[in-house]
């Protein structure tokens, strides 16, 4: 499952959606968009650790909504995380007696704060070509034994996007959007989908503004 960025009103307010067995549930966002799995980037507004040592969680802002993320057991993830701080927070959604949470797999301290502009200017990006799109991507791989009309094209996008997160891989600090076009010898309109595409699906990270960089 890849974690895909949203905002938290996205989560917040979507349609939770339960599966039996071993599918995943997911929550059904505004853009109508199944995430199962998120990733936010957010302001820490509260923090809560039970005596006994068997609970924690902490409460995020975004500006747009907020919501908890919950350890059990192992609180060691949420130690990272203090009021006031900004993070980037990948999980898994889950839902108990109407609330949506995000149980924490990484939660990473961002020291930069236009790290959340650009966030959102990606995010509303997103949405935007969402929007468009009317969710039929979404809508298409949700049916049982759809097929892409395209085979070719999607081998192509394949093979391009094997080849960039082999590029980006090979530079341990991250590589500068301008290399990465030049390197991979694709357009750059080309580059720059796939780019946003496993930006959106957190695998890779900006470090830097310009720079982009495997997780």
């Amino acid at each position: 499952m890849t974690a895909k960025k949203v905002r938290i009103i996205d989560l917040a307010s979507g349609e939770w959606v339960q599966q039996d067995g071993m599918e995943p549930s997911y929550v059904i966002s505004k853009a109508r968009e199944k995430v199962s799995r998120a990733r936010v980037l957010a302001t820490v507004v509260s923090k809560f650790m039970s005596g006994d040592g068997n609970f924690g969680s902490v409460t995020l802002d975004d500006g747009t909504d907020t919501i908890r993320a919950k350890c059990f057991k192992d609180l060691t993830l949420l130690q990272k995380a203090e009021e006031g701080q900004l993070v980037d927070l990948i999980g898994k959604v889950r839902e108990y007696n109407g609330e949506i949470y995000l149980m924490p797999e990484v939660i990473t301290k961002i020291k930069d704060p236009n790290m959340l502009l650009l966030r959102k200017l990606e995010l509303m990006r997103r949405a935007r070509d969402l929007e468009k799109s009317g969710g039929e991507e979404e809508a298409q791989q949700s049916k049982p034994g759809s097929s892409s009309a395209k085979p070719a094209m999607a081998s192509e996008r394949d093979m391009l996007r094997k080849k960039m997160l082999e590029i980006i891989e090979s530079s341990k600090s991250g590589i500068g959007y301008a290399s990465l076009v030049e390197k991979s010898g694709q357009p750059e309109d080309k580059v720059d989908a796939v780019v946003n595409e496993l930006l959106a699906e957190g695998i890779c990270y900006e470090p830097t503004p310009g720079k982009i960089r495997k997780i």
